[in-house]
């Protein structure tokens, strides 16, 4: 195809993002109307003009024919069609894509550019299918939202987010309730990265986790969540707050 489809030189190449549905669709109605009788027809959005073996399509959309022109990295539905209809059209002419400023006083260039303005009028009937990227955003979109729920761990099972400001205590009071509802007490310490608590000051035999001040004053953790007012004075009354 590089043999027979003749592009000026361009700079830079187009993105898909960057060329407009319409131009895409004029370009691919003027192939449609040459790949069916091999002749010119009725002028479109993109002006055609048939020199012998020769076949020139002009369009002042310089995206699109920087996208067609890389036509080995088109991937959406339109431009792979017309990209199919050129080859089909390289078997009987020599064709020529080539870009032309809109402003150029080329002969059909007044009806092409009614025609694209009655365009963008028009409803969209055709519905282009998601590309790649666009799936890959969008599922990567699904899977960030069923990551994000609250983690399994048992010292997270609090109903929402700030459930200690929601308690009526002094500032004391809350710190005290947040440290043990997540398990993040003063006395807490890394030692060869494993946790390590200070020994509980009521039974003097095992280290003051969280779970363990609970029970050490027959407490579970639904108390924390439910009553934390009523757990706040059974540990000032076993004198263990320090720990927490």
């Amino acid at each position: 195809m590089d043999k027979w489809l003749k592009t000026g030189t361009l700079k830079r190449s187009a993105s898909r993002t960057e060329i407009r549905t319409t131009d895409l669709a004029a370009m691919e109605i003027t192939v449609d109307q040459q790949d069916d009788n091999h002749e010119v027809q009725m002028p479109t959005d993109c002006p055609v003009q048939t020199i012998f073996s020769e076949i020139w399509i002009l369009s002042d959309s310089r995206s699109v024919v920087q996208y067609l022109d890389n036509w080995r990295d088109v991937s959406d539905r339109r431009g792979i069609d017309i990209i199919n209809k050129f080859k089909s059209l390289c078997n009987y002419y020599v064709l020529h894509l080539q870009w032309i400023p809109s402003h150029i006083n080329l002969k059909y260039n007044d009806i092409a550019d009614s025609l694209a303005k009655k365009g963008t009028t028009m409803p969209q009937a055709y519905v282009e299918p998601l590309t790649y990227l666009e799936l890959y955003s969008r599922r990567k979109a699904l899977v960030n939202i069923s990551w994000k729920h609250p983690p399994a761990h048992s010292w997270y099972r609090s109903e929402g987010l700030g459930a200690t400001i929601h308690f009526k205590g002094d500032k004391k009071d809350q710190t005290a309730l947040a440290r043990l509802s997540s398990g993040h007490l003063k006395t807490l310490r890394f030692s060869s990265g494993d946790k390590k608590f200070n020994i509980c000051t009521k039974c003097n035999m095992i280290e003051a986790t969280p779970k363990h001040l609970l029970d050490c004053v027959t407490l579970a953790y639904d108390d924390l969540l439910k009553r934390p007012d009523f757990v706040l004075e059974v540990m000032k009354a076993n004198d263990i707050m320090d720990l927490i």
